[in-house]
């Protein structure tokens, strides 16, 4: 006998998934100085296969004035990130401001949709000067918005294991259930590269266990866990007719303003969902008596009506 999974829960009771979706891990696919192998081979077989990508750009360098037209119209799904204007490095607070300043102004042309300022990420450039103290670092990074990437990882700087060593990346994160990443330079070309049959590997990977990760970008990452960890709840109403949930968070919503996951208790009898937030409403199914659905905090509360197919 299978007994339901929300056994030891009442109708109305709710958490934050931690991850959207119910994925149990997360996986980011970061490139750093827009290499053209970047641009003409591996965002193609990203976009063919829809997974997200994020590009660490220096728009004063020659692949980006080569292929300048074609960097200022990201494909969808390609994120662009902060790796500063020309990647000459930083000896001064304003030589760094200046950079950080110079490379955000273009990314925002390439978004012309979106507000601005908003989140981006930041990627300190390698192996050039960096003498800026780590206090003037956070000052500009707070200046401009940008949420500083864990260090990086990349072949053939690591991973002398080679694709294995890569590949076990994937495996790392579902058995955290945490985040995990890989740093691409050149895709098959260009400097430091990755061999291009081990980019396909990584990704055949990951197609693989779709339906385990979440394949998303830096700042989406951090905009999640950020709301996730400082929302609260409170099930205002619960019963067999309704449940009404207020959902809450203390963060900027100028820059938190990615739904999150929740998951709720139906009542034993229902099968279908009417899960509405302030104009947009959607059915869901009940799976195994959970109803999953998105909302956004400080956005009006969720209300969840019984529906019939």
């Amino acid at each position: 006998m299978t007994l339901p999974a929300t056994i030891g829960f009442s109708p109305g009771d709710t958490r934050i998934s931690r991850w959207p979706n119910g994925k149990k891990a997360v996986f980011q696919l970061q490139f750093d100085d827009n290499a053209a192998s970047q641009l003409l081979g591996a965002i193609p077989e990203l976009c063919r296969r829809g997974m997200a990508g994020t590009i660490y750009v220096n728009p004063a360098n020659e692949p980006w004035k080569t292929h300048e037209e074609m960097w200022l119209h990201p494909s969808p799904g390609i994120e662009y990130a902060n790796h500063t204007f020309s990647h000459v490095g930083a000896t001064s607070f304003d030589q760094l401001d200046d950079e950080l300043t110079r490379c955000g102004e273009v990314i925002a042309r390439c978004y012309p949709d979106r507000p601005w300022p908003r989140l981006l990420s930041f990627g300190k450039p390698g192996g050039v000067p960096w003498t800026v103290t780590e206090e003037e670092v956070e000052r500009a990074l707070a200046k401009h918005h940008l949420v500083n990437r864990p260090p990086f990882k990349g072949y053939p700087f690591q991973f002398p294991g080679g694709l294995e060593e890569i590949l076990s990346l994937v495996d790392t994160a579902l058995a955290s259930g945490g985040m995990e990443y890989y740093v691409f330079h050149g895709v098959g070309g260009d400097w430091h590269s990755t061999p291009w049959e081990w980019f396909i590997a990584l990704l055949d990977k990951l197609e693989a266990h779709r339906g385990d990760y979440w394949i998303t970008d830096p700042v989406s990452w951090h905009q999640y866990e950020t709301e996730r960890d400082a929302s609260t709840f409170t099930v205002q109403a619960d019963g067999e007719d309704e449940i009404r949930i207020s959902l809450s968070c203390q963060a900027d919503p100028v820059f938190y303003d990615i739904p999150l996951t929740l998951e709720t208790a139906a009542p034993h009898d229902w099968t279908q969902a009417l899960v509405t937030q302030a104009s947009r409403s959607q059915y869901v199914p009940i799976v195994d008596g959970w109803i999953m659905y998105d909302a956004i905090p400080n956005a009006g509360d969720v209300t969840i009506d019984p529906a019939h197919p």
